[in-house]
């Protein structure tokens, strides 16, 4: 494929990807007693849950940006800690429109490639912020998957998508490690250039370096890591329980990595109406949760996230005339 039908494959995403949006939320909206009752739900939403959630969105984008900034100091990028969150929230807000779940990433090498840091050491901080978020999932997802296996097998249905996300993990869990094993012995510099994947190979040699090498920062920041995708299960838990639903928790949060793996796919404009549908079909064939009750909690939860970082857009209209193309 030539670069001139990439670029312009890259352009069909974000409008491909917000028709999808688009089309899940009218799917789900359709009928008037189904936007009556969601109308009907949202106002009566318990307001300090509401706020516990919120409150715990915010402690989740702050610990992402502690593990990016122990990161950065692993790749040797060493600047303040106001200009690592200026930089970080101006990613986060363009993370919301761009496509794909990376297009904050790219926001935050550009902009500290404009305050002269090397490209490659701070594409190395975001691929290692990456991997950390990947091997993350990767732990609490089966260990909640596992506490709550059999509550989860439950409904025939729901026990198939498990079994797939299970699959899904341990292929990752496998290609990390095997990727790991071809990066140790040497093996992805002897690939050839038309390698498939060869480029993100080399890229993950060095990371794995750096990783192995500084292990301490590796483990602070993978300790970091869980305490943040946690915090982010429970604001979805708040809520839950800010409409009303008795659920425990660690039978709600059991349901997260599956909700957030599914609606993490780019087929979709920041997993709006994937994730929707998610919450109706688990939420529904597991606790006799309504739609519009199980759409409520999903769209209450996400906007939690986003309102932290709507302040990113003032980051990003100071200083997206310092990115070059």
């Amino acid at each position: 494929m030539t670069e001139q039908k990439k670029k312009n494959l890259r352009k069909l995403i974000l409008p491909v990807q917000a028709a999808v949006s688009i089309a899940l939320l009218a799917w789900l909206f359709t009928g008037q007693d189904f936007r009556g009752r969601i109308v009907s739900v949202l106002f009566t939403a318990d307001p300090r849950w509401l706020l516990a959630g919120f409150l715990l969105a915010g402690a989740v984008q702050f610990l992402c940006l502690l593990r990016w900034r122990i990161f950065l100091g692993m790749a040797g990028i060493e600047i303040r800690f106001t200009e690592s969150a200026s930089i970080f929230f101006a990613g986060l807000f363009c993370n919301l429109f761009l496509p794909g779940g990376a297009g904050g990433d790219v926001v935050k090498i550009g902009l500290l490639a404009a305050g002269g840091k090397d490209v490659g050491r701070s594409a190395i901080s975001v691929l290692m912020d990456r991997l950390c978020g990947s091997v993350s999932m990767i732990l609490l997802g089966a260990a909640l998957m596992a506490w709550q296996f059999r509550w989860l097998s439950t409904s025939q249905v729901v026990a198939g998508l498990v079994h797939s996300i299970v699959v899904y993990l341990a292929v990752l869990t496998a290609l990390i490690a095997l990727s790991v094993v071809l990066s140790a012995r040497g093996i992805v510099e002897r690939l050839p250039e038309r390698w498939p994947g060869r480029k993100r190979l080399v890229e993950l040699t060095g990371v794995y370096f750096q990783c192995a090498v500084q292990w301490p920062r590796t483990l602070r920041a993978l300790g970091v890591s869980l305490a943040m995708l946690a915090l982010f299960f429970l604001t979805y838990y708040c809520a839950s329980r800010a409409y009303g639903v008795d659920l425990a928790a660690t039978k709600f949060l059991a349901l997260m990595p599956t909700v957030d793996i599914i609606s993490g796919l780019p087929v979709s404009l920041g997993g709006v109406g994937v994730r929707e549908g998610m919450f109706v079909f688990l939420l529904g064939h597991l606790a006799d949760v309504a739609g519009p009750l199980a759409v409520s909690i999903s769209l209450c939860g996400y906007l939690m996230s986003v309102l932290w970082g709507l302040p990113g857009a003032f980051f990003w209209l100071v200083r997206h005339g310092e990115v070059r193309p």
